[in-house]
Formats: C-alpha cells, sequence, structure tokens
C-alpha cells in the first residue's frame, strides 16, 4: 500500500510539473509571437477606438486611453457630445460622468482603482508574469469561435486571475476571461480578440468583443495605437475649478 500510494503521489507531482512546464512552453511562444523583449521597452500606449454597444445600435461612441506603465490610465469616453473621464493616478483614482450628472470629479473606491490597476500593465499580465508574483497553469483546450483553442490559467492572487485563450497556429492570444472580485461582489468579463495588426514590432488586436455583466455586449474597434507617445503627466491630475 505504502509502494502504491509513493507512486500515485510522485504521479501526481511529475504530472503538475509537467503541466507547469507547459504553461510556461506556451506563455513564451506567445509573448515571441506578440514581440518578445520589445514590451520591455514600453513605457506608454495611446489608443483611439470607436464602440458600438448592443443595446444601442447606431450610436456613436468614442474612447480615447492613454496608459503609463505601472502607474496610470486616463479614459475617455465620449457620446452624444458628452464625454466621461476615468482617471487612475498611483493609488488614488477620480472620474467623472455627466450622464449621471455627475460633473465634478469624485474619488474612486479602492477596488475600483485595483480593478483597473491592471490597465496601466501596458505589456499584459503575461510579459514577465513572474517577475509580477503571477503563477499559470495548463487547463486544456476550448473551442473560441471554431478554433480549439489552448487555455490556460493566470494565477494573480488577491482574488483575482484570468483565463487566457491561445490559437494554437499563431499563439495570440483570442479570448480572455477577468475573474475579480470589486466592491465585494465578484465579476466576470470576457473578451473575444481578432484582427491583429503589427505596430512598431508589437502586435495588438485592433477588434475587441466584450461581454461586461454590467454593460452587456459591446465591439471596440482600434483606429490608432501609439506606442511610447509623450505624455503630459498633468492629465491625470484631477482638474481645479
Amino acid at each position: 500500500m505504502k509502494k502504491t500510494l509513493s507512486f500515485a503521489g510522485l504521479l501526481l507531482f511529475f504530472t503538475g510539473f509537467a503541466q507547469a512546464q507547459n504553461a510556461e512552453e506556451i506563455v513564451a511562444k506567445h509573448i515571441a509571437a506578440i514581440g518578445g523583449d520589445k514590451w520591455t521597452k514600453v513605457e506608454a500606449v495611446k489608443s483611439e477606438a470607436k464602440i458600438s454597444a448592443d443595446g444601442a445600435p447606431g450610436m456613436s461612441i468614442v474612447m480615447n486611453m492613454l496608459a503609463v506603465r505601472d502607474k496610470s490610465l486616463r479614459m475617455d469616453v465620449s457620446v452624444m457630445g458628452m464625454t466621461q473621464t476615468t482617471v487612475i493616478n498611483g493609488a488614488a483614482g477620480w472620474a467623472t460622468n455627466p450622464f449621471m450628472n455627475q460633473m465634478d470629479p469624485e474619488p474612486l473606491t479602492a477596488d475600483q482603482v485595483k480593478a483597473m490597476k491592471d490597465m496601466t500593465d501596458v505589456d499584459g499580465s503575461l510579459v514577465g508574469y513572474k517577475a509580477k508574483g503571477y503563477t499559470v497553469e495548463y487547463v486544456g483546450t476550448e473551442d473560441v469561435d471554431g478554433t480549439e483553442a489552448i487555455k490556460i490559467k493566470i494565477n494573480k492572487g488577491d482574488k483575482r486571475s484570468e483565463y487566457s485563450f491561445f490559437d494554437p497556429k499563431t499563439f495570440y492570444e483570442i479570448k480572455n476571461i477577468r475573474v475579480e472580485e470589486v466592491d465585494g461582489k465578484q465579476t466576470e468579463t470576457a473578451m473575444v480578440y481578432s484582427n491583429f495588426k503589427n505596430q512598431d514590432g508589437l502586435v495588438f488586436p485592433f477588434t475587441i468583443q466584450q461581454a461586461d455583466p454590467n454593460m452587456g455586449g459591446s465591439t471596440v474597434t482600434v483606429t490608432s495605437i501609439a506606442v511610447n507617445p509623450m505624455v503630459d503627466m498633468k492629465v491625470f491630475e484631477i482638474p481645479t475649478k
């Protein structure tokens, strides 16, 4: 019996080790496919996109986003002549929302800042994931719009995790599911990526379909991306009257 248990334990150990190695190899292939070490030189990314929301067909929505590595994020969403602004700067954040008559900037909660902080990770969760304190594990395969995608789990700690799905031919990430807790509630957001383009040696998805439990479905069509643009850090400060 002891020998049987010992063998079973060893089998479980080596199976887990093999799966960890497999996940690491998958991540390495993904990083190489999207630009490799070039991502470590990215300090800021600026993008502009158009959004079409399932619940508002025909409505023109424009989003401008500026992210500074591991520090700041500004997102402006404009529709019907009004602009909603959301900003995080270090450990704090603020927002305006004229659609809810919130004209003056109000502070974000700690959970809201934490949830958005990942968006300042300009190279994503997987580039340098070990240095970020994350671990990865192989889950298996799963169909994503007709592609038998490779699925891995990213364990980020602090009640946060992600599931990444990779095209086995290109090793581009074609789907991501983010699970986290915000203001005491667990949320799950799924995004499907396509229309990949090379920008300054880096690969970005220019079409993103998102399913948000609070906002419903939407499609983001990126119209421009600038890598390492000039940044005036004053845009992240709370505006004064």
